[in-house]
């Protein structure tokens, strides 16, 4: 799989390290970060190898950040599977989501200065969102309307 780290090379160790992280990418989905990317770059122009390494890297995210989620809220199932802490543990899970994060923002590295400014704050917005929906669950607090619709942007929009 194109998210080890050296690119090339897959080791025992690495292997194991990212098992939950395959799992979870394993699962169906709709690719809408994928189709949406191809549809905006009828407009932007961006080479096919930049495209590609940017939706790998959009993908990669959404993935780890899933895991995370999914913990995060005590979910149960994710696309109608098993979720990935249940299988590999709490633990091993989070493990994996943060090694993915820093895989990504390696390869954000390579790609350009601009990427790396984006991804962290991609990044900033995604725990913010997630941050203030984790307290008004756990506060019994209910936001406004417009906190919400904040919330949801930083949220479930930083990866689009």
């Amino acid at each position: 799989m194109a998210a080890y780290s050296n690119g090339n090379t897959v080791t025992t160790d690495e292997e194991h390290l990212l098992a939950p992280f395959d799992y979870i990418r394993s699962m169906p989905g709709k690719q809408v970060r994928g189709k949406l990317a191809i549809a905006f770059n009828v407009w932007l122009k961006i080479s096919e190898d930049k495209l590609s390494t940017i939706m790998e890297i959009v993908q990669m995210l959404h993935n780890a950040s899933l895991m995370i989620d999914d913990i995060e809220d005590n979910s149960v199932l994710r696309r109608g599977l098993p979720v990935t802490h249940h299988i590999y543990g709490t633990p091993r899970t989070i493990n994996t989501a943060n090694y993915v994060y820093f895989i990504a923002l390696e390869k954000c590295i390579r790609l350009s200065p601009k990427a790396v400014t984006i991804f962290a704050d991609q990044m900033l917005e995604l725990h913010k969102g997630q941050g203030k929906e984790l307290f008004w669950r756990d506060t019994v607090t209910c936001p406004t309307e417009a906190e919400y619709e904040e919330m949801k942007l930083e949220d479930y929009f930083s990866w689009l």
